[in-house]
């Protein structure tokens, strides 16, 4: 069966409205248009009037912001969305019609993540009429390819919350679900990586902490931006070596597609998965 474009064209902007009026949603866009111009704000009062602080370290905060806020709000509306449709019965309705798995999935997939884009580049797009003012051209080239990221960011986790959504039947099963999987990837995996990383030593460390990353669509975003910001700075000495690989365009290439990996690997399992468990 052959994908029909309009159906997916309508199930985008079904889900994009369903999107904006959903809760989570409204309480994402006001807390991070708030938590971003008060990081803007203290840059300024911390300068002494004078101009912003350093530009990475206000981009750091950002990031902090992104990680933390993004991947919450992501799991959230993505998890509940085919889950919130089992238990309402709506599922059953949409299936009714002639709609192919991978128009459904696909449909409602780019309607989360048209609405949770439009967030990021809204609130990232007032941001920089202020940073625009105050930052040099290359400064405001970083933040556009921190700006890029973030959506990256938006489109791997969104993709895990699909698979969530397919695997679970209820909505307080799937919010449980993405709330662990969410305190794995932010919270825990980095300090079981921190602990696993003193079995070894020089090259070898770089290797398991680069591989580490990759497994992680959080650290992977992270990693790019840090080496977007200046990777040699910020990691330091002491992990020299994983600075020297991951700031070639080889090691950044290698990060980006596994960003990718994690944005489709996990919707073709979605789809996968909906086709045996729901449209059997």
């Amino acid at each position: 069966m052959k994908m029909n474009f309009h159906t997916i064209k309508v199930l985008i902007e079904k889900e994009l409205l369903d999107s904006i009026r959903n809760r989570w949603f409204f309480t994402f866009l006001v807390t991070f248009i708030i938590l971003a111009f008060s990081i803007i704000y203290m840059g300024i009062i911390k300068s002494t009037g004078l101009g912003f602080e350093s530009f990475n370290k206000t981009t750091g905060s950002l990031l902090n912001l992104i990680l933390f806020l993004v991947p919450m709000i992501t799991l959230l509306l993505g998890s509940t969305s085919i889950s919130g449709e089992k238990e309402h019965g709506t599922l059953n309705l949409i299936l009714s019609k002639p709609i192919s798995a991978v128009e459904y999935i696909l449909g409602k997939y780019f309607g989360i993540a048209t609405a949770l884009m439009l967030t990021i580049v809204v609130g990232f797009g007032l941001m920089g009429m202020v940073v625009a003012f105050k930052v040099s051209i290359a400064d405001a080239r970083s933040y556009i390819i921190f700006v890029l990221l973030s959506l990256l960011l938006v489109l791997s986790f969104l993709s895990i919350s699909m698979f969530i959504s397919v695997l679970v039947k209820k909505r307080i099963t799937a919010i449980i679900v993405s709330t662990i999987i969410w305190f794995f990837f932010i919270l825990v995996y980095d300090l079981i990586v921190m602990a696993c990383a003193n079995f070894f030593q020089g090259t070898s460390m770089a290797l398991f902490l680069l591989i580490s990353i990759l497994l992680n669509p959080a650290d992977s975003v992270r990693t790019l931006a840090i080496v977007n910001l200046g990777g040699e700075t910020i990691f330091g000495p002491s992990l020299i070596e994983l600075t020297r690989m991951i700031t070639n365009v080889s090691s950044e290439l290698l990060l980006i597609a596994a960003i990718f990996a994690w944005i489709i690997i996990p919707l073709y399992f979605t789809v996968f998965f909906f086709k045996r468990s729901v449209m059997k």
